[in-house]
């Protein structure tokens, strides 16, 4: 980590310092979530589905890129903070038909 963080929080009277100097970004355009007792498992990948007609595309190739192993707890907080990220997106911009 580095001296100073790339931002600061504060949430319930604890601050949380971000930093973001070994954060890798990386695109997905398909997800999907697993879980079992313990554990939830998000999948993230790429497909080019795009390409040729719907009677041509009878199966479609993903390239998982990344999975993401969360407890429950974590996987409720995040659920929660996109939910509330879809709505102010949707206000700012217009309901996303999924």
């Amino acid at each position: 980590m580095t001296d100073k963080p790339n931002t600061t929080t504060t949430m319930n009277g604890v601050t949380i310092n971000w930093h973001d100097d070994k954060m890798q970004s990386v695109y997905a355009n398909i997800g999907t979530a697993t879980a079992n007792r313990e554990e939830f498992f998000l999948l993230f990948g790429t497909h080019q589905n795009w390409r040729g007609t719907v009677s041509e595309n009878k199966e479609v190739d993903v390239d998982l890129s990344t999975r993401i192993v969360l407890n429950p707890f974590a996987a409720k907080r995040l659920a929660a903070i996109l939910a509330g990220s879809i709505k102010a997106y949707e206000d700012q911009f217009g309901k996303i038909d999924a």
